[in-house]
């Protein structure tokens, strides 16, 4: 699978979060997610992207932090659970391992959404996961259903997305890049994408 644009992505979410909790080591021990926790998580899931052995830390590090009805009950840490279980498909070489991993990962995936069905980081991460995966194997339909829960959350009022103003950029930039899109679709987020980078702009005058 190819990860090249999800890493860039992933890489602007973290420029507006403070990673000084990380580099300290100083992570809250209660089971409670924090924005520490979450900070990183995303940062581990973005370093796990092209490293088999920090795919494992990240994935032990979930499963030592946090009880399993905890992650299931909590749709972003769900979602990066499983995106990290798709990654671990990613770096092993034994096909049936990775078919294995890879259908973990996609019933986590599918679970976060059930949940967290409104927020746009959980469907986006299940996007671009399904959007890495060889069309041999199938999954088109869910990559569909992605597809068009990604583009109808992001064209809601401002106000009522779960993103900030940044990261909405740059899920837009990837989905762009995706070709996932027919052309009145394509032309209404480049549009949106214009309209926030004026916004952007004003808001830093």
């Amino acid at each position: 699978m190819k990860h090249t644009a999800i890493v860039i992505c992933l890489m602007i979410i973290l420029v507006s979060v403070n990673l000084a909790t990380e580099v300290n080591g100083a992570v809250s021990t209660s089971e409670e997610l924090t924005e520490e926790r979450m900070t990183f998580i995303r940062h581990g899931f973005y370093e796990s992207v092209e490293s088999h052995s920090k795919t494992d830390r990240m994935i032990e590090y979930i499963e030592s932090t946090f009880t399993e009805e905890f992650i299931f009950n909590e749709p972003v840490l769900l979602a990066y659970y499983g995106a990290l279980n798709a990654l671990k498909a990613k770096h092993v070489f034994n096909p049936f391992s990775k078919i294995s991993y890879l259908r973990s990962a996609l019933r986590k995936l599918e679970e976060a959404t059930y949940e967290g069905a409104c927020k746009i980081e959980v469907r986006f991460l299940r996007f671009s996961v399904l959007h890495n995966i060889p069309s041999f194997l199938g999954y088109r339909e869910e990559l569909e259903n992605e597809t068009n829960a990604v583009y109808e959350l992001l064209l809601v009022d401002e106000q009522y997305r779960d993103l900030d103003h940044r990261m909405t950029l740059n899920v837009i930039e990837f989905i762009l890049e995706s070709n996932r899109f027919d052309e009145e679709r394509h032309q209404q987020l480049q549009s949106l994408e214009k309209q926030l980078k004026v916004n952007e702009h004003v808001s830093t005058d």
